[in-house]
Order: C-alpha cells, then structure tokens, then sequence
C-alpha cells in the first residue's frame, strides 16, 4: 500500500505546481486535490504534463464541496441539472489531466425533505453519476463527513450506510472513500468497519484525531491502522489529508516517517 498526500492543506501556501515538487521531494508518488476549478488555474493537459515531470500521479480530484453550495449536490433533486453540469465539466478535467477519479459529496440536509426522500435523491443522483462515469471511465468516491465538527448538516455521516447505498448502486464505477479522520469521530472501531466494507473500499484519508493535525499526535494509532488494512488485503493509495501544525516540511517528513514504521 502507498502513501499519497492532500497537497491541499500540505504545502497548500504554495503555488499549486510548486506543490506537485515538494510532495516529491517529501517521498511521495500519489498526491491529490480538491475542485478543479479552484487552486489549480491551468489548463489540465499542463497538469498532467508537471505531474509526470515531478514524477508523481494524481489520484483524484473533488466534484463539488461537501456541504453542495456549488453544484447543488445529490440531496437535493430540484438542483440535479447543476449537479450533472458539475459533473461533466469535472470529469472532462479528469479525463484531459489523466486523473482516474474524483469525489463525490451528497451534500447537506434539505430543509422541509424527509430523510427517506434525501436517500431516494442521493441513489438516483448516485446512478446518473455513476452512468456518466462508466462512459468516460472515471471512478467515483463516495465520501461520509464528520458533522460534529468539520461539515454540520452534511446528510451522509455514517461509513456503513454510504457503503450500502454504493452497493444499491452496483456500479463497479463506485466506490466508498473511507477517510479514517471522519470516521474516527462519528463511529469509532475503525479496524471492524473497515473490514466489513472492505469489498466497496476504494480510497482512504486520514489525519490525527482530535484536530486533523499530524498523524503521529492523537488517538488512532496509525502505524497499527495501516497494517491492519494492508492484511486485509487493500493495495491502493492510503491518503495523508491533515492540517499541519508545524512548518510544512517538518510536518510531513515526521509524518511519512511515522506512518512508516508498520511492519
């Protein structure tokens, strides 16, 4: 299992290319970004092209933020044509950047919609998504938030009913993003969620609980938490998506060598 690195909140100060150089220089060869249209202002065949020199490959980018203000997200079916809009213009990114994935957020609760109601919206969003995605061969990452903390109101907070509803999906096109940051607020018993939705699984963050800091400060004893996943048998890319609280260098230097030492 490889590590890979948000160069969103890590070395996030810097120029978005100037990223792509110290996550390789830092021991990196997966790094990740959030909405396309935002830190990055290049033209995506440019992106492609600095990632290969920097010889790093970005793994995903983002398709809307978590709480829907851009994009509607999938709760709400009134906003379903910005959704698609949203997503079109995302996957035709991916594609140009050669980025194989991207995330997907249901978005917050609707005001004045039953829960049933938001579920029905987020599985037929979800489909539509996912029929898009088959067609250009991205894949998509369903992502469960913290809504204690980080994203009040977001609708999907549990890791168990998410996975279920890429399983109602049935497209090999999606995927769970388990972020262990998340999930470590809400749930708890990382180790036996993970293993129970192991077959959905398809990306892991992470980041030291409580604070989203450095993983070496904080409850989830990482090093343990990785070798549990990798004998389970998961070979992709273990995501680092933390705040540093030290200088940038420092930070992720202490930390790929924390999350080293698992054997």
């Amino acid at each position: 299992m490889k590590l890979g690195l948000c160069i969103e909140m890590a070395f996030g100060k810097l120029p978005f290319e100037a990223r792509l150089q110290k996550a390789a220089e830092a021991g990196f060869e997966f790094v990740e970004m959030w909405l396309v249209d935002d830190s990055y202002k290049g033209a995506p065949e440019d992106l492609a092209r600095q990632a290969e020199q920097c010889g790093v490959a970005i793994t995903n980018t983002v398709v809307a933020p978590p709480d829907g203000a851009i994009g509607g997200g999938l709760t709400n079916p009134a906003r379903r044509a910005d959704w698609l809009a949203r997503v079109r213009m995302t996957f035709d990114f991916n594609k140009r950047a050669r980025i194989p994935a991207t995330i997907v957020c249901t978005g917050n609760v609707v005001p004045g919609m039953s829960d049933a109601e938001m579920e029905a919206s987020v599985l037929e969003g979800l489909k539509a998504t996912a029929d898009l995605a088959e067609k250009d061969g991205i894949t998509l990452l369903l992502e469960p938030l913290n809504t204690t903390y980080d994203h009040a109101g977001y609708w999907a907070s549990s890791s168990d009913r998410a996975a279920e509803l890429v399983r109602r999906v049935g497209s090999e096109r999606l995927r769970l993003l388990y972020d262990c940051y998340h999930m470590q607020i809400m749930e708890g018993d990382l180790v036996n969620h993970i293993a129970r939705n192991l077959d959905v699984i398809g990306h892991f963050h992470s980041a030291g609980v409580p604070g989203r800091h450095e993983h070496y400060q904080g409850e989830t004893n990482y090093p343990f938490l990785i070798g549990e996943i990798e004998r389970m048998g998961y070979q992709g890319v273990f995501g680092l998506e933390f705040q540093p609280s030290i200088g940038d260098d420092e930070s992720v230097r202490r930390v790929f060598a924390h999350l080293s030492q698992r054997g």
